[in-house]
């Protein structure tokens, strides 16, 4: 091969991944900081500024506590066991660096984002054995919104998205005996891990259901089984810190048959409206079928695409035995989902390129939820105009509120919403779902009364403490000595949840606004 043809195929190799880390970091890096932490992001940053304070992640400094399981995420020395703690600490290298701020809580996590969609591509080259399916895999990937709510938030998600796309990169290494891949997959499954031990869990059962498709001899089996069995070895000393036996024994006693049957029916229903629709796709395939009779058309990646499905089938029934259904146990899928979206849209390309950009299209800018509510909308078009407009939201606007009126080490007490103004304010605050008890307590200086109250949990004595919080409301404040403030912005629930049902794309109009309670005698 001549130099200039040599050059010009490194261009053209190049020129791919460009594209996609342009577009990756236009779509996740605008308005990063626009909207304030909420409670789950604030409590993975108030616990890194433990670290830079302690050297480890505890609940309690002194004055604030971080809790939203009435005290069941943290043990007796207050330490933290809720949740892995490679997030807390990559948040506090953020914040070490750039200060305690919304840009500082969310920045690492956005920027492993965009890697995310660069893994994929690398993967999918790997996978499919061409570069342009492995391209619209991570475009798929990188236009899924849910993909996008959730790497822009300063929680476990982006970490657990990466070793899940290098896990099955080193999976099926493995299966092929390349060099390190037993290693490799071990490592990466210890990072799944460390960014969150349910979803390491579910990505085992994805993998060992997958097995059955793609194991084709007995070395290959054990290579995948070492590699398991090393993973297992990486994380069984952090068991013990994060209770893993307890809670994986409560979890299994409130388990019913019908209770598995609909969270997993709820999990693969998410998954149809917002990652991949099956009834879509299976349309796509009758079509293609329809077109293709008489005359042959194989289906490229058979093995791949069977392994995939596995894959997907394994986690969800596994992620089905926890209590909650939340789409961010589904997350580390999304992945897999692209993946087997360029797969269909691969087997259709030859046989009719109308019906595939068609499918492509209805997939990543029709909005399924809204067509079921008798409207047309677009999931995409709704995520851009969140990152360009103004979204404000009932945390920001109680804490600039807060700060413009609020003197410094005055009391406030909200019913839910805690952890952001422990973070964003210096004022001493009370209440939430810590169960943080309220005797002996002066009177608070501020109350805020969330119209929704605050949310289950599933911490012991949560019940008993919601019956205190609202005893204390009803018989301990004295009305008098208050009075009412309504800010101008609508109270939600979570605000900035990334949870593709339940996100706020745009300030609601039907909800109470959100309303304070001053003490008359404060100043």
């Amino acid at each position: 091969m001549r130099r200039s043809d040599a050059r010009t195929s490194v261009n053209r190799s190049a020129a791919l991944p460009a594209v996609l880390l342009a577009l990756a970091s236009l779509l996740i890096f605008p308005s990063l900081d626009h909207r304030y932490l909420w409670d789950d992001e604030a409590e993975t940053a108030l616990l890194a500024k433990n670290v830079l304070r302690f050297g480890a992640p505890v609940a309690w400094d002194g004055r604030d506590l971080v809790s939203q399981e009435c005290g069941a995420d943290y043990d007796e020395n207050y330490l933290w066991r809720q949740t892995p703690w490679l997030p807390i600490y990559a948040t506090a290298l953020s914040v070490k660096l750039f200060g305690p701020s919304t840009l500082a809580a969310r920045l690492p996590f956005a920027v492993l984002g965009v890697l995310c969609v660069l893994s994929l591509y690398v993967v999918g080259a790997s996978l499919f054995g061409e570069r342009a399916t492995a391209g619209l895999a991570a475009a798929i990937l990188l236009l899924a919104v849910p993909f996008l709510l959730h790497v822009r938030q300063g929680r476990y998600y982006s970490l657990a998205i990466f070793g899940a796309i290098w896990t099955l990169y080193f999976f099926f290494g493995a299966l092929r005996d390349r060099r390190f891949a037993v290693l490799g997959l071990a490592l990466a499954l210890g990072l799944v891990f460390h960014a969150n031990y349910l979803l390491f869990f579910a990505t085992l059962a994805g993998l060992a259901t997958a097995s059955v498709a793609v194991t084709r001899d007995r070395q290959a089996a054990l290579r995948l089984a070492v590699a398991g069995l090393g993973a297992l070895v990486l994380i069984l000393p952090w068991a013990p810190a994060f209770d893993l036996g307890a809670r994986s024994g409560a979890t299994l006693a409130g388990l019913s048959f019908a209770g598995f049957f609909a969270n997993l029916w709820g999990y693969a229903w998410r998954i149809e409206l917002y990652a991949l629709p099956a009834g879509l796709l299976a349309a796509v395939l009758v079509a293609r079928a329809r077109l293709t009779r008489g005359r042959p058309a194989e289906w490229p990646h058979v093995r791949l695409t069977l392994a995939l499905v596995l894959l997907v089938l394994g986690h969800l029934v596994f992620v089905a035995l926890t209590p909650f259904v939340f789409f961010r146990y589904a997350i580390t899928l999304l992945p897999a989902l692209a993946l087997l979206q360029a797969c269909v849209i691969r087997a259709v390309w030859p046989v009719s390129r109308p019906l595939a950009v068609a499918a492509l299209a209805l997939a990543l800018f029709v909005d399924r939820a809204d067509l079921l509510q008798g409207s047309v909308g677009s999931p995409l078009l709704k995520y851009v105009g969140e990152v360009t407009h103004d979204v404000g939201g009932p945390i920001r606007a109680i804490v600039t509120h807060l700060r413009a009126e609020a003197r410094p080490g005055e009391r406030v007490f909200i019913t839910y919403g805690d952890l952001p103004l422990r973070f964003y304010t210096e004022l001493e605050i009370r209440g939430g779902q810590g169960c943080q008890s309220l005797a002996g307590w002066p009177l608070p200086d501020w109350i805020v009364a969330r119209y929704f109250f605050r949310f289950r949990s599933s911490g012991p004595g949560a019940q008993e403490d919601t019956e205190r919080t609202l005893r204390y409301l009803r018989t301990e404040i004295p009305p008098e000595r208050y009075r009412h403030v309504d800010l101008p912005v609508a109270d939600t629930i979570w605000e900035n949840i990334p949870e593709p049902d339940r996100h706020v794309f745009r300030a609601p109009t039907d909800r109470p606004p959100v309303t304070l309670y001053r003490k008359v005698d404060a100043r």
